[in-house]
């Protein structure tokens, strides 16, 4: 009857280590393949916006040298034929700087020399006297 009692306390002792140990194993793989599939889409997902970045730097960078071709007279023409204006070879456009022009209330102000008209007319009226 001894043996019997040392029997069944280990056997309850083993079955309940095989449990324990069972659903420690259990946990543990159920984890690890939760986690692994987590780490797999994020690392899709993070490879996904890497490619989508490269593509908006790419487009920027190809905007940024659509707008430095249009400050060049030579390209410009070419972005028009592209756009459906003129044809090959023709001309469109043609910028020249203009040179500046001084404001009229400047011009206005500003000393100026008298015409031979003037000369001629003030000596008639005798406004030209320097000694009044």
């Amino acid at each position: 009857m001894d043996q019997l009692e040392t029997f069944k306390r280990n056997l309850i002792s083993k079955i309940v280590i095989f449990a324990v140990t069972f659903s420690a194993a259990y946990f543990v793989l159920d984890t690890y393949q939760v986690t692994y599939k987590n780490y797999k889409s994020m690392e899709t997902t993070l490879e996904k916006r890497i490619e989508h970045s490269q593509e908006l730097k790419s487009q920027i960078n190809e905007y940024q040298t659509k707008i430095d071709n249009l400050n060049d007279p030579e390209k410009l023409d070419l972005i028009l034929q592209e756009h459906g204006y003129g044809k090959a070879g023709e001309v469109l456009h043609k910028f020249e700087v203009p040179e500046a022009v001084t404001p009229l209330e400047e011009t206005l102000r500003s000393e100026r020399s008298k015409s031979i008209f003037e000369y001629f007319v003030e000596s008639i009226i005798g406004t030209n006297d320097k000694s009044q």
